[in-house]
């Protein structure tokens, strides 16, 4: 009887101090304290306010943040989307106009570089999702660039570093 009275003490005693425990448990940080005093260093310690603020930041930014990223992709697939049928509305009118020069006589040489020339550049469209009009001066200009450096060969400058008696 005795025994039995003890242990109903003990675990009443156990009981009541997990219910006083209770109240030094932070949910946030999922963090059992036994001192009322280690309890308040935690509330106000840099780890506790952390994710307290980090839980706030995801309660406003979270839900809206996944919708808003999905209209704006969607977006962005119209866009191209657009993009693709416009070029390929192009390259239909260029076909026919030249189905219709090559029906009422042979086509030129000049329309065929400049039909080259834009497919070239539709390609170019469709690779970087922008118009290359720009890059082709910008390649005739590095050739002439590179065919007046084989013209002018600069004679060779001697160091200031070197000593020009050593060489000769």
């Amino acid at each position: 009887m005795k025994i039995q009275v003890l242990a109903e003490r003990e675990q009443k005693i156990q009981t009541e101090v997990k219910e006083i425990r209770k109240v030094f448990y932070c949910d946030l940080c999922n963090k059992q304290y036994k001192l009322a005093m280690e309890f308040e260093a935690h509330l106000s310690s840099y780890d506790h306010n952390h994710r307290k603020r980090f839980k706030q930041m995801k309660e406003m930014h979270g839900g809206g943040s996944r919708d808003d990223r999905q209209k704006r992709e969607q977006q962005r697939q119209e866009k191209e989307m657009a993009k693709f049928a416009q070029i390929a509305d192009a390259q239909k009118q260029q076909r026919l106009q030249l189905q219709q020069d090559s029906g009422s006589g042979t086509v030129s040489s000049e329309s065929r570089t400049a039909t080259a020339l834009t497919d070239q550049e539709q390609r170019n469209t469709l690779k970087f999702g922008f118009s290359s009009k720009g890059s082709g001066s910008k390649i005739t200009f590095g050739a002439k660039k590179q065919n007046v450096a084989k013209k002018q060969s600069a004679p060779p400058i001697s160091s200031i570093f070197s000593n020009d008696s050593d060489e000769e």
